[in-house]
């Protein structure tokens, strides 16, 4: 009676200790890639795995079932980084809005302080008889033609 207790105990422990061996994983759908760089290396990885597949396939190393499931596993896997290849390029909708504004509003303060540099040059020291360039308060000579004041 002992030894079938023990027994029963072993097969319990064995398979508990087995099972994570053996279960399906499911792929992780989210990517936690944070480089253009490093997408582009697993794009370019993944295409290689493919056209390698595709390779022994054809020289008869696969059969059709296996060839058929590692291609629809890289094929998603491919299709997870092409996907976040297009939201760090810029490619989807918000953050492009968003950057188009940013860049926008950089060059219109850059033409306001532009308009309001040269018009505080204006009025400070007046524009050269000879050539027109505008110059500076205290200024002697034109920066531009070199002539006096």
């Amino acid at each position: 009676m002992d030894f079938v207790i023990a027994l029963v105990v072993l097969a319990i422990t064995l398979a508990a200790l087995a099972y994570p061996l053996y279960r399906a994983r499911p792929q992780p759908t989210t990517l936690n890639v944070s480089t253009l760089d490093d997408l582009l290396a697993q794009r370019d990885g993944l295409y290689a795995t493919l056209r390698d597949l595709e390779a022994d396939r054809q020289l008869g190393k696969l059969d059709e079932a296996d060839y058929a499931a590692r291609r629809a596993k890289y094929m998603a896997q491919a299709s997870q980084v092409l996907q976040a290849l297009d939201v760090v390029q810029g490619k989807g909708a918000a953050t492009d809005a968003g950057a188009r504004l940013e860049q926008e509003v950089r060059a219109q303060r850059k033409t306001t302080d532009r308009h309001a540099a040269r018009t505080k040059d204006k009025a400070a020291g007046g524009f050269c008889r000879h050539c027109g360039k505008a110059l500076d308060a205290g200024d002697k000579f034109c920066a531009k033609c070199g002539r006096a004041v």
